[in-house]
């Protein structure tokens, strides 16, 4: 049974649609599954042809697919092509049903241009962050956000309702804070990095204003919510 997504943004910010197949192209030899089946105890990591019909069918598949324009191909444990043009991803649809596992339509016919006439960076929701806020901030980690501007973002922030703080930057109340596992019989020191995320949310606009201003310097990125309900209204 294929799968039907309502989607709320482009794929790769271009593609409003996208089918995912059973995997249609990229396979081991039989060599290779077999040995990874009898070092393992387990099946391969992703459903591949076991008779010629199948392979037949995947290798056509794919063939039709690339010989439309405006899509784009990954390959994972499953093929996922994308749509640029609505015509060519409803040909598809109905083209190889047997191998299509998931079908993502935008929930509204216009959410390219809906996208493209924000000003800002969008992510459509059916609820603000945390139910209450409107704008989310990305921090990059630096010297400045440890030293400095973490450590003000918790003195000045941390208990003002119109702004939440992730969990990381609320750590920067407690230098090497201790993270136990559960129940488990040890624990670890938790360290500030890059590959934290560090976020900020802020309920209104004014607040996202006073926010970029006094975080500017470690500022990536600033998302606004806006939620489907709000999108569905504009259009009536």
């Amino acid at each position: 049974m294929v799968k039907h997504v309502e989607s709320t943004k482009l794929f790769y910010k271009k593609y409003p649609y996208k089918i995912a197949y059973k995997r249609l192209y990229g396979f081991p030899s039989k060599e290779i599954i077999d040995s990874y089946v009898n070092r393992t105890g387990y099946g391969w990591w992703f459903d591949y042809p076991t008779t010629p019909e199948d392979m037949i069918a995947r290798s056509n598949c794919i063939r039709f697919l690339r010989s439309k324009p405006g899509t784009k191909f990954t390959n994972s444990s499953m093929t996922h092509v994308y749509f640029e043009d609505k015509d060519v991803f409803e040909l598809a649809a109905t083209r190889y049903g047997k191998l299509q596992k998931e079908i993502h339509i935008p929930f509204i016919d216009n959410l390219s241009e809906t996208l493209d006439a924000q000003a800002d960076n969008v992510e459509i929701k059916n609820s603000l962050y945390y139910k209450k806020f409107r704008y989310k901030i990305n921090l990059k980690y630096n010297n400045n956000l440890h030293t400095y501007l973490g450590p003000l973002l918790i003195d000045t922030y941390s208990s003002n309702d119109n702004y939440l703080l992730n969990t990381n930057v609320r750590k920067f109340a407690n230098e090497d804070t201790t993270i136990q596992i559960n129940n488990a019989p040890f624990s670890y020191k938790f360290r500030h990095s890059t590959y934290n995320t560090y976020t900020i949310y802020c309920r209104e606009y004014i607040d996202m204003q006073l926010m970029a201003f006094v975080a500017s310097e470690n500022i990536t990125k600033i998302t606004k919510a806006i939620l489907i309900r709000e999108i569905c209204q504009s259009d009536k």
